[in-house]
């Protein structure tokens, strides 16, 4: 698959890049060594000094991005040593990350005796599997790099074949990202996984928002909410998602713990206080890192199993595989989709399109969605190509749409953009 199609369907990638140059930006173990043999670039900052991403927050908002940018490398330097010390007091047989991004997790821990297992979209699975290869043989045997889409179980299944024994789920930031259908298919399909082999779900999801937050308050007293929200502004423009905008962040922690425990989960919380590191990115700033502990005292990390209280919930995951039917005329295109248009398969309807499209622009598309089973925010995305390239505005028409999928396309807003929708 072209790596471009990729990109264009999962632009978060570029996101989890960042994430990787502020850790080696950090001098966290193995982070500066990954990052080079990713071959990333050479603009890495020594610890505490602003790296030269984002400069389009640069030149929005002037002197505050400094802060900005040092606010960010301090909370995700925060947020993976945390996850880190967060795992060893459990002691797993097998870490489950998902998603993995670009972190040198892997190597830490497969260096610490541990079998880690790194699941994400394919286009960090095929950066990061041949990275981590080139930099390690010793242990090379207990690091395992998967493709797979989250909100798909025999996606995830499939990536965990041959995977022996209880798991520890960690997930730090992935939730954030997620519209409410894609919420609770994730959440369902973990339970299921968990409720199979046993283990545990070790998560900051809640807590991510108050992380970066938290981290701004501290560096600005008098307007780091402010600097917050044109963080979270700036990153609605470049990815096109509205951060915490599902269930589980839209009526506090009480109704993030009611969420969950609704999809049969179990908590345990434990206060971020236990786990917080040392920060190279504060090793200057004694006074900053003194309040931002006590900030975080407030934090938690929540530990999730799957209820035993009352017996395992059966969860439908059956999905019949994805096709495409195409028919082309004059100016014309007919695509019949069936099964899940996800993470995995809207690259290829994508590649469907552009490859019907490449001689002449299109003036009419028709959606059979009859056999549609599900739809992600990656699939919405290459609809929405579709419909911005055509040269007739109203030249979509999406037919036979079931119920599940119709009341995705409303709660993502889709419907208001497409005239010509109806149901099955």
């Amino acid at each position: 698959m072209d790596k471009d199609v990729l990109a264009r369907i999962n632009p978060i990638y570029k996101n989890e890049q960042e994430y990787l140059k502020h850790l080696a930006s950090a001098g966290t173990a193995n982070a500066l060594t990954l990052y080079k043999e990713l071959e990333f670039g050479d603009d890495i900052g020594m610890p505490g000094e602003m790296t030269p991403g984002l400069s389009a927050l640069s030149e929005e908002y002037g002197a505050s991005y400094s802060v900005i940018e040092k606010g960010i490398e301090i909370a995700d330097e925060a947020r993976f040593l945390m996850t880190n010390e967060m795992i060893r007091g459990y002691e797993p047989t097998n870490i489950i990350e998902i998603p993995c991004g670009y972190t040198p997790r892997g190597l830490i821990m497969a260096n610490e005796g541990y079998k880690y297992i790194g699941l994400d979209l394919p286009i960090v699975i095929s950066d990061i599997g041949p990275a981590v290869r080139n930099l390690t043989d010793k242990y090379s045997h207990r690091i395992i790099y998967r493709s797979m889409d989250a909100t798909n179980f025999g996606s995830i299944s499939h990536a965990l074949e041959n995977v022996n024994g209880e798991i520890t789920i960690i997930s730090e930031i992935m939730l954030s990202y997620l519209t409410d259908s894609e919420l609770i298919s994730v959440c369902d399909n973990i339970y299921k996984l968990l409720s199979i082999k046993g283990g545990c779900w070790i998560t900051m999801d809640t807590g991510c928002r108050d992380l970066y937050k938290n981290v701004l308050r501290c560096l600005a007293p008098d307007n780091g909410d402010a600097m917050y929200e044109r963080l979270v502004k700036h990153f609605k423009k470049i990815a096109d998602i509205d951060l915490y905008s599902n269930s589980l962040y839209t009526d506090g922690p009480e109704g993030a713990e009611n969420f969950l425990k609704f999809r049969g989960f179990d908590i345990e919380k434990v206060s971020v206080s236990e786990v917080f590191p040392e920060l190279a990115t504060l090793k200057d700033m004694p006074e900053v890192y003194d309040k931002l502990k006590d900030a975080f005292s407030q934090m938690e990390y929540w530990t999730l199993t799957a209820s035993k209280r009352h017996g395992t919930r059966i969860i439908n995951t059956h999905s019949q595989g994805y096709s495409v039917d195409k028919k082309t005329g004059s100016g014309f295109l007919y695509l019949g989709i069936s099964g899940r248009l996800d993470t995995i398969t809207a690259p290829d309807l994508l590649s469907v399109y552009e490859e019907a499209s490449k001689d002449a622009p299109l003036e009419k598309i028709t959606l059979d969605c009859r056999n549609l089973e599900y739809i992600s925010s990656a699939g919405l995305r290459v609809l929405l190509i579709m419909l911005k390239r055509l040269k007739n505005p109203n030249g979509m028409t999406v037919r036979n749409v079931s119920a599940p999928v119709m009341e995705i396309f409303e709660t993502t807003g889709f419907t208001d953009l497409i005239e010509n929708i109806s149901r099955a």
